[in-house]
């Protein structure tokens, strides 16, 4: 008997010290495991991802960033783009003239828009527009050209020249008028222009003969 309960006394010994062994190594991982997701946590912590930015235009699509110092657009879709301007520039009548120089307006800089507004009433064409109830309409008669592109006071800008026929009708005359139209375009934020260029000068000299 006495020999039977030292025998059970051992295995008890055996069981906790083994079990005690398995504590320990148990707890020795949970606190390794412990200590490197503090690492891990810290790190993070530290370490934040660089944000990361990206350019909207006016009208919600993501666009690239491009300094303003750059050209933004291939030349061609800068000459289509610089057709469309013109062509709106000319493009209304004594009763939406309001709305169609408004929309007009959206190829111009602030201060473009405000100069050629200033040409276009002290040359008193927008009087004789409302006064004669006139429609004038525009066509570009070749394709325009760039005459001058690079930065320009740290602002890409393309000069461009295109020739045009602007067309004033009433209800029983038609009257046309050959121009040459240069036009200084230059980068500008999409923040206010969706294409991100702008016409900061609109030069209109007369070719008729």
């Amino acid at each position: 008997m006495a020999e039977d309960a030292i025998e059970a006394v051992r295995l008890r010994n055996d069981f906790y010290r083994d079990n005690h062994r398995k504590v320990m190594i148990a707890l020795l991982v949970a606190i390794l495991i412990i200590i490197m997701l503090s690492s891990v946590l810290t790190y993070v912590v530290t370490h934040p991802p660089p944000p990361k930015y990206f350019a909207t235009s006016i009208d919600g699509r993501i666009i690239p960033l491009i300094p303003l110092s750059q050209p933004n657009m291939p030349t061609s879709a800068l000459l289509l783009w610089a057709n469309q301007a013109a062509t709106a520039a000319f493009t209304y009548d004594f009763v939406n003239y309001r709305q169609a120089l408004q929309t007009a307006s959206d190829y111009f800089t602030s201060a473009g828009w405000r100069d050629f507004l200033n040409a276009l009433t002290s040359s008193n064409n927008l009087s004789a527009v409302l006064t004669k109830k006139l429609v004038v309409s525009s066509t570009a008669t070749a394709a325009p050209v760039v005459l001058q592109q690079g930065e320009l006071n740290g602002v890409y800008a393309w000069r461009v020249q295109l020739p045009m026929v602007i067309t004033y009708q009433s209800a029983s005359q038609v009257a046309q008028q050959n121009v040459l139209v240069t036009m200084l375009v230059t980068r500008v934020s999409t923040l206010n222009s969706a294409r991100g260029v702008g016409i900061s000068q609109f030069v209109v000299s007369s070719t008729n003969t």
